[in-house]
């Protein structure tokens, strides 16, 4: 097993105290010896920690010289930045008075990369043992807990369980061996389920597969009211899905639940649909890039049907294709409150974007002078193959929103000219947008400044991206003369990849087909 004596350690530390002075005087910075001292003792133990846990994998122990280098190269690395933040140490020399430490709501360890032994969390957790702390929330993200450090800070969590109201768990076992991973996280989470007012749980960015989520049955299936559980990139099979839905026993409180960057699949979708059909309080659903299908898409769409309170629903990044669309469509229409909708990259297809929009538009038509229920701010249609014909439908739902919408993605579709024109006049209605992306659209000319004058007046406009389409050179000074009239060029994106045309040549707008009541909604606007 890898180690040091304590003789060599302070050989480490009087070498690297030299170093420090030495590179900081070639930065035209002076340190003291104390300090550059105090600097060498701090980042010799992190150094040594990471070392230490290093050494250790899930078959054994590491060769010696390969440890060795790698707490070289963390001195090295360590004695760099200490130069560049002048001295400091993250975690070292800031001792607050007991005062400070009693009107901390928020402990907050996100930072860098650390592997913490008991001694070090007893120093970075000193708020948590305060008398009379007032921390409520806490984040240990990018701390490595070992063993002992995770029962420091069990204790710290069972010292606040009155008063804790939200932890961010995530990022917490990097580099730590699996037995040790999930000793830890049955320990912090032991701790938390004693937490009666503990109500936002993120335990993103650990490896935890179904023996992770098994290892966190304590807090999941225990009283705690959680509300918001986040578990994104923790890799969520179709076996951790299930051993979700089954500790989660109460999700009726579930306001919000963040599913990100998994491998969840179609069946695991379908266990997590099982889990939200006993969630009738959900308002924000995040299940993107997990790789679900139109099975899955279904379910989870049918799911949604239990409650009526959806305000953001993102499903971007899965295949879903137009299957899930009559399913999906259905259920986004019976969500009055619904703010926030991002089905970017889900294989939609036209006839899909155009059918949901369809629904969506039919289900305003009850309302008073056929005004949407839904106050859409933002809308992602990104990567669905949007066509003129689709642009109709998706024009029309954008004026629905003219008060609302703030933010539209239709990055990568096949807008061409004619449907860029016809979004334009939408666009145009818009009361306050801030964010237009239509970058890889086989735009030119006549719809990138078509765009320009519908977005260019707006005083709230931040971002217009229009890149990697086939704008001509002239079309370009036109583009940017338009914004710059207006005083909007800052608000521009960049056109670096832009592919100039072949020729010049203006589309004109094809006549005919079902245009979704929106000739009519821009007329009652005064656009023509």
């Amino acid at each position: 097993m890898w180690t040091l004596t304590a003789a060599q350690r302070e050989d480490v530390v009087t070498r690297l105290t030299s170093n420090i002075c030495a590179l900081a005087h070639a930065q035209g910075l002076e340190l003291s010896a104390e300090v550059a001292a105090l600097a060498a003792a701090a980042i010799e133990k992190k150094a040594y920690t990471a070392a230490e846990v290093a050494a250790r994998t899930t078959t054994g122990n590491r060769p010696v010289a390969e440890t060795t280098s790698a707490y070289a190269r963390k001195l090295g690395e360590l004695a760099i930045q200490v130069v560049k933040d002048g001295g400091k140490v993250e975690g070292a020399g800031t001792a607050a008075t007991g005062a400070a430490l009693g009107q901390l709501e928020l402990l907050d360890l996100a930072g860098s990369r650390d592997f913490l032994t008991a001694e070090a969390a007893e120093a970075v957790l000193a708020p948590m043992f305060s008398p009379g702390s007032a921390v409520s929330r806490i984040r240990f993200s990018t701390k490595s807990f070992g063993r002992d450090a995770a029962a420091v800070a069990a204790r710290g969590i069972e010292a606040l369980s009155p008063s804790l109201l939200e932890a961010d768990i995530s990022d917490v076992i990097a580099g730590r061996p699996e037995d040790e991973a999930l000793d830890v996280l049955r320990v912090l989470s032991s701790a938390l389920s004693s937490a009666p007012r503990l109500t936002a749980l993120n335990l993103s960015d650990n490896a935890l597969g179904e023996k992770g989520v098994r290892a966190c049955e304590a807090v999941l299936a225990g009283k705690a009211p959680i509300e918001s559980l986040s578990l994104q990139n923790v890799g969520l099979s179709v076996h951790a899905c299930r051993a979700t839905a089954e500790l989660l026993a109460d999700p009726s409180r579930l306001r919000r639940l963040q599913l990100f960057n998994n491998m969840s699949g179609d069946e695991g979708a379908g266990h997590i649909a099982g889990l939200l059909a006993r969630a009738p309080m959900l308002e924000d659903l995040r299940f993107a890039s997990s790789r679900v299908g139109p099975a899955g898409g279904i379910s989870l769409a049918r799911s949604l049907m239990a409650g009526a309170r959806l305000v953001r629903l993102d499903l971007s990044d899965n295949p879903l294709t137009s299957e899930v669309v009559p399913e999906l469509a259905r259920a986004l229409a019976a969500q009055p409150t619904l703010r926030a909708l991002n089905l970017n990259d889900t294989s939609l297809g036209p006839d899909g974007v155009t059918e949901v929009c369809r629904t969506l538009l039919a289900s305003y038509a009850n309302g008073a002078a056929g005004a949407p229920r839904q106050q859409l701010e933002e809308l992602g249609l990104a990567l669905n193959e949007v066509d003129p014909a689709a642009a109709r439908a998706v024009a029309a739902l954008v004026v629905a929103h003219a008060g609302s919408l703030r933010v539209l993605n239709l990055r990568e579709n096949e807008l061409g000219d004619r449907g860029a024109i016809t979004v334009a006049r939408a666009l145009a209605a818009l009361g306050e947008p801030r964010s237009v992306d239509l970058v890889g659209n086989q735009i030119r000319r006549a719809g990138a400044v078509a765009v320009a004058k519908a977005l260019a007046p707006k005083p709230s406009l931040e971002l217009l991206s229009l890149d990697e389409n086939f704008i001509s050179e002239d079309g370009l000074d036109e583009l940017r003369g338009e914004m710059e009239a207006a005083g909007k060029a800052a608000a521009l994106g960049p056109l670096d990849e832009n592919m100039e045309e072949e020729e010049e040549e203006e589309e004109e707008e094809e006549e005919g087909g079902d245009d979704f009541g929106l000739s009519e909604a821009l007329a009652r606007a005064g656009i023509h």
